[in-house]
C-alpha cells in the first residue's frame, strides 16, 4: 500500500500545483500611471516559471521572471530589470491571486484574475480635452544646435495686446505638459490662461518629445537659454509686437526663469511657482530633512541627511568635478559611518555614494547648489509674483517666501508679491498627507485658487 499512497500523494500535489497554472491578468494604477500586466504561470514542481507580458506594449512580451516561488496557496516572483516584486495568495475558489507589488519603498495592491481587465484610467477632472475653444499652434524653436518642440495657445477676444507667458518646468526631464504622475499641470495652466485672456507657450525639455539635445548633460544655464529662446521667438513674431511677455517657472523652473530674466530684457514679468527664494544648497538640505520625515523616517535620520547635504556644498564649490571625487568620496564615507542604523539598513554606502556623485558632481549639480536667488532678485526691475504652498516639503514655504520678500529690488517691489497659499503641496494640489507619494493619488492637478491669483496678477499690470 505504501508505494500506492506515495504515488497518490504525488498526483495530489501536482494537481494542487496545477490549479494556479495558466494565464492571469491584472490592471493597476501606480504613481498616476495606468498599467496592465499578463502573466503565464507554469507550476512545474521542479522548475516553476512565470512569464510577464504588457498587453499594451510590443516591447514587453513573455519576459521570464526571477526568484519564482509557488506553493498550493502562494505565488511570488521578482522582475529584476525593473526592481518590481510580487507576493500574492491564491484564492480557495481558484479565480484570483491577491497580493502586493513593490518597487523600492513603494507598495501597491494587485489582483490577478483569469479574465482580461480593462485599463484603469486615473481621474483627472481638470485635464482639458480637444477640440479647444481657442487657437493652438505647434512650433519648432531653434536654440543653437538644438530644436525645442513647443505649443502656443492664444486667447480669443482678448484685445490686441494680451500678455503671453512662457512656462518653464522643474527638475527632471519633462514634456511640454509637465506630465508627472498622471497629472499634466502645464496643460491645465495653459488652458486656464487661454480661457482668461492670456497667451501661453510651453515646450518639451531637451531630449524629450520633439525637442533635441541632451537633458542629462545640460546645466541650469543651458535650461535658462532654452527659456530665452522661446521668449525671443515670440518677440520676433510681429503678431505679438507690443505684447508683454513673461516667464512662469515651477520649482527649478523658477530658477531658470530668474537666470533668463537677468540677461534678457524682453522678459517683462516673472512668476515663481514653488520655487527657490534662498539658495539651491539650502533648499536641498531642508528638503532632505522634510522628505525623510514625511516618509516615516526618524528625526535623527532627517537631521543626518540635512547635515550631509550641507557638508557637500563647500566640497563641490572648492573643487572641479575631477578633483572633487576623492574628497567627496571620503566625506560620504565618513558621513555613512555615523549614519543612523535606520538609514544604513535602507541602502549601502556604495549605492548612496553613487547616487550623490551622479546627481551633484556635474555642471548642473554645482550650479544648482551655488544658486543664490538674491543675486537675481536684487538686480531685476520687473514685477515678480512668488507663490508657495503651505504644505510643500520639497521647497519649504517659510524660508523661501522670506527670501523672495526681502530681496525684491526697489524698482520691482511696488508690483511684486510673495504669498503662501494654505493647504497646498509642491504641485499646488490640496493635500491630506502632503507626502510626495500622495501626488498621484489626488484627483486635483493644480489649485484653481493659484490659477486665479496668477491670472489676476498678470492682467493687473497689463
Amino acid at each position: 500500500m505504501k508505494p500506492i499512497l506515495v504515488f497518490a500523494l504525488m498526483l495530489l500535489s501536482q494537481f494542487a500545483f496545477g490549479q494556479i497554472s495558466g494565464t492571469w491578468h491584472t490592471s493597476f494604477s501606480v504613481m498616476g500611471n495606468s498599467n496592465r500586466l499578463d502573466i503565464f504561470v507554469n507550476n512545474n514542481p521542479i522548475n516553476p516559471s512565470v512569464l510577464a507580458t504588457n498587453p499594451d506594449s510590443d516591447k514587453t512580451k513573455n519576459l521570464p521572471m526571477d526568484k519564482v516561488k509557488i506553493t498550493d496557496s502562494t505565488l511570488s516572483f521578482l522582475w529584476t530589470k525593473t526592481g518590481v516584486s510580487f507576493e500574492g495568495t491564491y484564492s480557495k475558489s481558484g479565480d484570483s491571486i491577491v497580493g502586493v507589488m513593490s518597487q523600492m519603498d513603494y507598495k501597491w495592491a494587485v489582483t490577478f484574475t483569469r479574465r482580461v481587465q480593462e485599463k484603469i484610467v486615473a481621474k483627472r477632472p481638470q485635464e482639458p480635452k480637444a477640440p479647444f475653444a481657442y487657437p493652438v499652434e505647434e512650433l519648432l524653436i531653434k536654440n543653437g544646435e538644438n530644436t525645442l518642440g513647443a505649443t502656443l495657445t492664444l486667447p480669443l477676444n482678448a484685445g490686441t495686446t494680451y500678455p503671453i507667458v512662457v512656462l518653464a518646468s522643474g527638475s527632471g526631464a519633462q514634456d511640454r505638459n509637465c506630465e508627472l504622475m498622471g497629472h499634466k499641470s502645464f496643460l491645465v495652466i495653459a488652458d486656464y490662461l487661454a480661457r482668461n485672456g492670456i497667451g501661453c507657450l510651453r515646450f518639451d525639455d531637451r531630449g524629450v518629445g520633439k525637442s533635441t539635445g541632451s537633458f542629462q548633460t545640460a546645466s541650469l544655464e543651458d535650461f535658462a537659454s532654452d527659456v530665452n529662446a522661446c521668449v525671443n521667438y515670440l518677440v520676433r513674431d510681429q503678431r505679438f509686437a507690443g505684447h508683454k511677455i513673461g516667464v512662469a517657472g515651477h520649482s527649478e523652473g523658477g530658477m531658470h526663469a530668474l537666470i533668463a530674466a537677468r540677461s534678457n530684457k524682453n522678459i517683462q514679468f516673472v512668476v515663481e511657482l514653488a520655487s527657490v527664494g534662498t539658495s539651491g544648497g539650502e533648499v536641498l538640505a531642508e528638503q532632505n530633512y522634510l522628505v525623510y520625515k514625511a516618509s516615516g523616517s526618524s528625526e535623527e535620520v532627517g537631521r543626518w541627511a540635512e547635515e550631509t547635504i550641507k557638508g557637500i556644498c563647500p566640497i563641490l564649490a572648492e573643487n572641479s568635478a575631477e578633483k572633487a571625487v576623492e574628497p567627496l568620496s571620503k566625506y560620504i564615507e565618513s558621513r555613512y559611518a555615523v549614519a543612523p542604523k535606520e538609514f544604513t539598513a535602507m541602502t549601502t554606502q556604495a549605492h548612496y555614494q553613487m547616487g550623490i556623485m551622479m546627481m551633484l558632481n556635474n555642471d548642473w549639480g554645482r550650479q544648482f547648489l551655488a544658486y543664490q536667488a538674491a543675486d537675481y532678485l536684487k538686480k531685476l526691475k520687473i514685477p515678480i509674483l512668488a507663490i508657495n504652498g503651505s504644505k510643500d516639503i520639497q521647497v519649504p514655504p517659510v524660508s523661501n517666501q522670506a527670501g523672495f520678500a526681502k530681496n525684491f529690488s526697489k524698482k520691482s517691489l511696488p508690483q511684486s508679491k510673495a504669498i503662501v497659499v494654505d493647504g497646498l503641496n509642491h504641485l499646488f494640489q490640496t493635500c491630506t498627507t502632503c507626502t510626495t507619494s500622495e501626488y498621484a493619488e489626488l484627483e486635483e492637478t493644480f489649485s484653481e485658487a493659484v490659477l486665479k491669483e496668477m491670472t489676476s496678477w498678470i492682467k493687473g499690470f497689463n
